[in-house]
């Protein structure tokens, strides 16, 4: 990875408390955690792994539907909401936290501008 990895976590930190985000967890398309803001609590190496799943498994869905790649998703939970956005080899995945008041376009516009700067890195 051409970034620093101090570097990429700055700018995952950037976002936490923005919009009702919890944390962000950046991760590859095989599931490998590389960087989070996350809470230290949670199972990231799993969450990681279940991400990428998912959003490879909606992709192969939306493309058999004849519908074109998926480059992003949101889901909305009873604990939150879940925002993936695909980087080049890497799915950058934000959750929000329980209870909080959010704000989905400024929430899609930041992860957005995050992802384009992660992609600056050489991510």
């Amino acid at each position: 990875m051409a970034s620093e990895p101090a570097a990429i976590k700055t700018l995952l930190d950037t976002l936490n408390g923005k919009h009702g985000i919890l944390g962000c967890l950046l991760v590859t398309e095989e599931g490998v955690m590389v960087s989070s803001s996350l809470p230290e609590d949670m199972d990231l190496q799993t969450l990681g792994a279940l991400s990428a799943t998912l959003f490879a498994n909606n992709d192969v869905s939306l493309q058999r539907m004849n519908m074109g790649g998926l480059e992003q998703m949101t889901l909305l939970t009873d604990q939150g909401v879940v925002h993936f956005y695909q980087i080049p080899k890497h799915y950058l995945v934000v959750l929000t936290a329980p209870g909080q008041r959010i704000n989905l376009d400024g929430l899609i516009r930041s992860v957005e501008e995050q992802a384009k700067q992660l992609s600056q890195m050489g991510i």
